[in-house]
């Protein structure tokens, strides 16, 4: 922080008035620029965590995504207003945005079984879409196309303002043509579930991945399902990849046949089927769903959202307005509670279920058929639903009539056979695995976490008390030191059996078991801190080795963490966390 001591905390001419979200890497926080004669204008800043400040590759992030956000200037996308360094510190300011993403709307719709309007569908996804084509066109000062990729559109970062004005967020993954400093060739960044296929394959990609990822947001939206997230990675790659896609209309009647062509096209896993813009998918989407509905105004979004999350929003503004009022120190400033602040993925929740992906019967390869319309109309030989793998308009004379219901797959290649090949030498391989296991001793993952432990040993997680530590003044408050060993002594203070710290952890073992049967077990000698803030919520997790926390297993369990609630108190307490492998 740039002000030491009790006093509100600044970076630069910004004062920090409350903590917005923390992760392993950065921080957001609601901030305040003051001028003369009582002007005020809040913001939103991001700032890498302290200890990572100096680490080179964090820099280069921050830096590229400043870069890229700095030369946008649209009203479908977040602005940055300025790139600044503090003592070291490097950070993002960014406009302040009030209202929602389209994550807790799909949720709560999900919950209370209701649907979103087609016009309300339209007006979102024709913003968005023009946010990206935005970004997707921006040139640099020669003259030369930038080539900007945004790699993670999902419903968490598509945000709808209370004023009705459809924002796309969060270039923080972005790449950008030519750019080594912000990816690598074969480097997989994004959420799994919204991913091209070729993008999971770590293959070059363009603008038509976003298109890809716009389509399924644009397909939840009106399924209310989640189309590819499933319970784990594996899974979830599987469905990317290989899932026949259910035609819309099984979830929405209401949608007209255009859309469903339209919603097809996008979701096409051949990149050189897909709308070669944004720009076309919006076109499509809003002249598709046009003759019935047209699409809501800014005015009519902004009502609906403030009308939908009255409680929420209402909550929020008091909460800012308290924070802005008093200005606190670091360790009192409050943290600003988000509607869609739990984790993007709904662990086997019926809140916003996956699609039906039961498949039966043999695939067939239906493109001849045409149904009276002129357009593809499949379904699958079961009661799961319609399918729209290959969903088409075809040009045709005269009309015929509706064929029998099929699954739609490609055309006939040598990726299935080869497929199949590769699954036998999996499940040999699988076999040879398991049969090596019960050659050898069990393993035990011990997880000790201060005086007690958490032992996993034949799927089974059982966790005894433990002491939670207070922290110290002395040691920084965001979990600085990644190196438990090497953090700021502290002194113990021993809690009785019944410690509400490690009640606390009982109650997510069975998150935590499901952690490590998804990902696998961590390294030997791999340490977790975890600093929990006075407000019970837990302010950093930080690894040792920091690589742990790049992976899907090390993901796993800071959403699990990150999501418990822990006792309140007066001051920061941290929690160390050593995980061990033995015999």
């Amino acid at each position: 922080m740039g002000t030491p001591g009790p006093g509100p905390a600044h970076l630069g001419r910004y004062e920090l008035v409350a903590r917005l979200a923390s992760g392993g890497m950065g921080e957001i926080f609601l901030a305040r620029l003051e001028g003369a004669a009582g002007f005020e204008k809040l913001c939103v800043i991001k700032r890498i965590l302290p200890h990572l400040a100096d680490d080179p590759r964090f820099r280069a992030m921050l830096i590229g995504e400043a870069r890229i956000a700095s030369m946008m200037t649209h009203p479908n996308v977040c602005q940055v207003h300025e790139l600044g360094e503090t003592d070291g510190q490097l950070y993002i300011v960014m406009e302040y945005l009030e209202g929602i993403t389209i994550l807790p709307l799909l949720r709560k719709l999900s919950k209370e079984a209701g649907q979103l309007d087609l016009g309300c569908v339209s007006s979102v996804i024709q913003q968005a879409s023009d946010g990206l084509h935005y970004a997707h066109e921006l040139k640099d000062r020669s003259g030369q196309s930038l080539g900007i990729v945004h790699r993670d559109v999902t419903p968490s970062n598509i945000f709808v303002t209370e004023s009705g004005i459809v924002k796309v967020l969060d270039f923080g993954i972005a790449k950008v043509k030519d750019a080594s400093a912000h990816t690598q060739t074969g480097t997989v960044k994004g959420k799994y579930a919204y991913m091209a296929p070729e993008q999971l394959r770590g293959a070059a990609i363009d603008r038509r991945a976003d298109v890809f990822a716009l389509g399924v947001a644009a397909y939840e939206l009106l399924a209310l399902r989640r189309l590819f997230q499933r319970k784990t990675d594996y899974l979830t790659f599987r469905a990317v990849m290989e899932q026949p896609i259910m035609d819309i209309r099984h979830y929405r009647p209401d949608c007209p046949d255009a859309l469903a062509v339209a919603l097809a096209r996008a979701l096409d896993r051949d990149p050189e089927r897909r709308f070669a813009t944004a720009r076309q998918f919006g076109s499509a989407v809003q002249e598709a769903i046009a003759p019935i509905r047209r699409p809501w105004t800014h005015g009519e979004l902004g009502d609906y959202v403030c009308a939908s999350f009255a409680e929420d929003i209402q909550k929020r503004h008091q909460q800012i307005a308290s924070a802005v009022r008093t200005s606190l120190a670091p360790e009192a400033m409050p943290l600003i509670e988000q509607p869609d602040e739990e984790t993007e993925i709904d662990d086997g929740t019926q809140e916003f279920p996956p699609v039906d992906s039961a498949v039966a019967g043999t695939p067939v390869d239906a493109r001849h058929i045409q149904a009276a319309s002129g357009e593809h109309a499949f379904n699958e030989p079961s009661v799961t639903g319609p399918a729209l793998e290959e969903l088409r308009a075809v040009s045709g004379s005269g009309g015929t009539q509706p064929q029998p219901v099929v699954v739609v797959q490609h055309r006939r290649s040598m990726v299935w056979p080869l497929l199949a090949i590769a699954m036998v030498l999996v499940a040999g391989g699988a076999l040879f695995l398991v049969w090596r296991q019960t050659q050898q001793p069990q393993q035990t993952l011990v997880i000790e976490s201060g005086g007690g432990v958490i032992r996993r040993g034949s799927n089974t997680l059982v966790v005894e008390p433990s002491v939670a530590e207070p922290v110290d003044g002395t040691a920084p408050p965001s979990g600085g030191a990644a190196d438990p060993d090497s953090a700021a002594p502290v002194k113990p203070r021993p809690r009785p059996a019944g410690d509400p710290f490690q009640d606390a952890v009982r109650r997510k073992r069975a998150e935590v078991n499901r952690c490590v049967e998804s990902h696998g077990s961590p390294p030997p000698g791999t340490r977790m801190v975890l600093i929990v803030a006075p407000a019970g919520r837990t302010r950093t997790i930080t690894f040792a080795p920091e690589a742990v926390g790049a992976t899907p297993f090390g993901a796993c369990i800071q959403r699990v963490f990150e999501a418990a609630g822990f006792p309140h108190g007066e001051q920061d307490h941290r929690i160390e966390v050593k995980l061990t492998v033995s015999a």
